[in-house]
């Protein structure tokens, strides 16, 4: 029996999930760290009903994975670090490095190189990784890279219209990301619906991405070079014309100021001026807020576009496939999506989509099914280190 414990790092979050996997796969227990480097809350819990919770100030990941695995001795789940199989990392951005790896300095390496082009996410991770080996040298570490369900995406479809040699000396190419979020879409629709052969994945929350994806595999994504780019984000701007950059650098007094403005005050937050969150933008919209208004229609438009070019990609859609926070919980940005799609004939149960429940919620004459369903992204990561412990 392999105990392999899974990390989910954000710039101030984090999250695990520990696993137990022998003839089956088995949750053994959960939880989060809110609001790292300042105060923040803490919550652990087994599927048993376990729970442990409460406010913490974790000065950094490091301390939270201490504090959690604190806590689950609180509900029973005594495992030590030392005693793991792995740890595994939803990592980020590994360059030419892609699929599940042991960390290594080699690893590591390429991860720092391709920090620019990650900046919020790599870093974290780094430092996760070496703390962790640090304190535990003979601990297996395994990075699951996000870009790796998108290598089956066409070379014409990575590629952007620059020198090509950029792509090998600069690593600029698309890579595509929340690849663990979008292959647990496609491994669930072929469990829930095997006939719907050409699926669009989309994955909105904090961060929001798509994915066209046939016969399981994926074919184009909205995520570029980085994880910025695409739909925009909650504070992150997604596609703009490089072409602002010196404006914007001008106004701002420099590049770094331009960069810092385009992925920390920009998303939602900067296009409604009300919020980073969608729940909050959409009250202000009811209440009559037009700024809040366009951000949603912008938002809603930018996915239709989208799923417009992944349906020519596809040579149709059997079926749309909503994930993520926003994707799991926003009837509204549900029912403008599919309002625009009549010419796939998409329909929806609008008791089912107000439902925010997960399954099925296009009507029955729809031509194309819709599915609200709740992701899985540590379980690919687990399955991912499983194999490769497996194979060693």
């Amino acid at each position: 029996m392999l105990h392999i414990l899974i990390l989910n790092l954000g710039s101030t979050s984090f999250k695990y999930k520990l696993f137990s996997v022998a003839a089956e796969e088995r949750l053994l227990s959960e939880g989060s760290v809110e609001n790292i480097g300042s105060q923040g809350r803490y919550r652990v819990k087994t599927p048993e009903g376990g729970t442990a919770e409460g406010s913490c100030a974790c000065a950094s990941h490091a301390d939270a994975l201490a504090l959690c695995m604190e806590a689950m001795k609180q509900t029973r789940v005594p495992v030590e670090l030392g005693s793991l199989d792995a740890i595994g990392y939803k990592a980020v951005h590994g360059g030419t490095i892609s699929g599940s790896h042991v960390v290594t300095d080699a690893l590591l390496d390429e991860m720092e190189k391709m920090a620019p082009l990650a900046p919020a996410h790599n870093p974290v991770y780094l430092r996760m990784m070496c703390s962790v080996a640090s304190l535990y040298p003979s601990l297996t570490q395994i990075a699951c890279f996000e870009t790796s369900f998108h290598r089956t995406v066409p070379l014409q479809r990575a590629v952007y219209g620059i020198p090509l040699e950029w792509a090998e000396r600069y690593g600029l190419r698309r890579y595509g990301f929340h690849g663990s979020s979008h292959s647990y879409i496609a491994w669930k629709m072929r469990q829930l619906a095997p006939h719907a052969r050409r699926v669009v994945s989309i994955h909105l929350g904090g961060s929001s991405s798509m994915c066209a994806i046939a016969d399981g595999q994926s074919v184009a994504t909205s995520m570029g070079a980085t994880p910025q780019s695409g739909l925009f984000h909650n504070n992150r701007v997604g596609d703009l014309d490089v072409f602002c950059l010196p404006v914007l650098a001008e106004a701002l007094g420099g590049y770094p100021q331009a960069l810092e403005a385009l992925s920390g005050q920009s998303g939602f937050l900067g296009l409604s001026g009300v919020s980073n969150d969608l729940r909050d933008i959409e009250k202000a919209a009811q209440a009559g807020d037009a700024r809040a208004e366009l951000a949603i229609a912008a938002f809603a438009d930018n996915i239709v576009g989208y799923i417009g070019m992944f349906t020519a990609y596809l040579g149709g859609a059997d079926a749309l496939a909503f994930t993520g926070g926003i994707g799991r919980n926003s009837a509204e940005v549900r029912r403008r999506v599919a309002d625009n799609l009549q010419f796939l004939g998409v329909k929806l149960d609008a008791s089912r989509n107000g439902g925010n429940a997960e399954g099925r919620i296009s009507a029955p004459d729809s031509a194309a099914e819709v599915w609200v369903l709740e992701t899985n992204e540590e379980l690919m990561v687990m399955r991912g280190c499983a194999e490769l412990l497996n194979a060693r």
